[in-house]
């Protein structure tokens, strides 16, 4: 085994763990096996080197098999963590190098099929007709999180802390995921350094430089960096921006604001107050929607969203899109995932990056939540061709990404080229240290999730009541899935 040294901090601190919609294109079915003859561009290569070894054998050889990779989401086109589109790109070519890295190493070539739809359930229907026809067709996946959560309490997935040379306690794994996910003490999908998708997705706040500036906000990095970024300053500072642009006597996406937002930043609110639609309790999926901090916020939450210094950009009119909205410079803040920087690039937009507000100043660390609808994670099916096969192969990929694709993502992409200031980069830490990983919302427990999004298009705050409302299919759908987890546990 090779022994590695720590060069790169950033990337560390993702690997310790410690702390959607994309561009429209042709819906996939499957792809072409990725070969080590494609061209790739000759720029200087983004490697890191790490104490920790792989520790799978070192002869593993498997002679030209396929290794094939199911993608979804529920999605169009999403980004794809092993299937390179254009080779100019730095991300693109470190994709291209580790796996051909891994082919090489190991005898095999890898395959992705690819099956994006906004429908969703691509990769419930796709595993449930393996299993009917009795074929092994796939060896992993990164599977929309709706999709691995229902797989998981059907039984399609493996557990990963089962699966042969898969170490999740490795630095490549991300330990909240795995502290947050895992379920009676197994582990049916989780992320890490092999899928960056999980950061693509996480909820961050955007701030307009420029309006800060002339509203005289201060320094909102340092109002983080002393824990006092909540709710409540990002209230009073969005009340403060509210104009009518084109004098037509009413607000639409034509006019300005202090925040554009939308249905599922309510979630993703609950979740930044630390709390969880439901959470693992002495192993037992529970309801926490309901506890104090999580109504708390919702309070406070849709408060200043019915405020006309805010627009929800899913249920407005005036014909001008969010992209368009925020890159025009007509708000002050913007909730989104960090996917979104990429719309920014190219534009005169100064902007800089902070975490999910607290809900007070006593709430112990910043959280942000993934977006639902849009972040995969990374399984391997239960019916698997060779289990060993999907263990050393999925365990080398994880090794190989720390080094060479979380540094082309991180430092060579979202910080090389979506992020202005040194401040920024400093909050990202931040927001990749607290990531949670809200089960409630996962296996959508009770519908909850399409609940609350409808309350929020309705813009009537009558959370206690939709939980009441919804308590009996939230109850069943929690002992359903503590049933299942439990007889497997035995």
């Amino acid at each position: 085994m090779k022994t590695r040294v720590i060069c790169m901090l950033l990337s560390a601190l993702f690997l310790a763990g410690a702390l959607a919609s994309c561009t429209g294109g042709n819906t996939g079915d499957t792809t072409p096996a990725i070969t080590t003859d494609a061209p790739i561009v000759t720029t200087e290569p983004v490697t890191t080197e790490y104490v920790e070894s792989l520790e799978v054998p070192e002869d593993y050889f498997l002679d030209g098999y396929e290794f094939t990779i199911l993608c979804t989401s529920w999605m169009n086109n999403p980004p794809t963590p092993f299937n390179y589109k254009d080779t100019s790109l730095v991300l693109d070519e470190a994709i291209y190098r580790r796996n051909s890295i891994v082919e090489d190493e190991y005898g095999i070539i890898i395959a992705t099929v690819e099956d994006y739809t906004t429908k969703g359930n691509s990769g419930v229907i796709r595993l449930q007709a393996n299993r009917t026809a009795g074929d092994t067709l796939y060896d992993a996946g990164v599977i929309a999180v709706f999709d691995t959560s229902k797989l998981a309490y059907q039984g399609f997935l493996s557990d990963m802390q089962e699966v042969p040379y898969v170490d999740l306690e490795k630095s490549w794994w991300d330990q909240n995921a795995t502290a947050d996910i895992t379920i009676f003490g197994k582990t049916f999908y989780t992320t890490g350094d092999i899928s960056f998708l999980d950061r693509e997705y996480t909820f961050a706040t955007f701030f307009n430089k420029k309006i800060a500036a002339e509203q005289n906000l201060g320094d909102l990095y340092t109002i983080v960096r002393d824990g006092k970024w909540t709710v409540e300053v990002m209230s009073e500072m969005s009340k403060k921006v509210s104009a009518d642009l084109n004098g037509d006597d009413k607000l639409d996406s034509n006019d300005k604001y202090g925040l554009i937002m939308w249905d599922d930043t309510l979630i993703t609110m609950i979740n930044a107050a630390g709390k969880s639609l439901a959470t693992l309790e002495d192993d037992v999926l529970t309801l926490t929607a309901n506890d104090a901090a999580a109504v708390e916020m919702v309070d406070k939450y849709m408060e200043l969203c019915n405020d006309q210094s805010v627009i929800n950009f899913q249920h407005t009119s005036g014909g001008v899109g969010w992209v368009e909205m925020y890159t025009n410079g007509q708000a002050l803040f913007l909730i989104e995932y960090l996917k979104a920087l990429t719309t920014f690039r190219d534009t005169d937009l100064e902007y800089g990056i902070l975490p999910m507000p607290k809900l007070n100043e006593d709430q112990d660390r910043y959280y942000c939540g993934l977006a639902g609808y849009q972040a995969g994670m990374y399984c391997i099916p239960a019916d698997v061709h060779d289990e060993e096969a999907s263990g050393i192969i999925t365990e080398a990929l994880a090794y190989h990404s720390q080094k060479i694709v979380t540094p082309a993502y991180y430092d060579r992409t979202l910080i090389g080229r979506h992020v202005q200031d040194p401040e920024s980069e400093e909050t990202l830490e931040i927001i990749f240290a607290s990531r949670i990983y809200d089960l409630g919302l996962f296996y959508k427990v009770g519908g909850l999730n399409v609940r609350l999004n409808s309350m929020m298009a309705s813009k009537n705050n009558q959370y206690a009541s939709v939980i009441e409302s919804y308590r009996r299919a939230i109850d069943k759908s929690l002992k359903d899935i503590n049933t299942f987890f439990s007889s497997v546990a035995e």
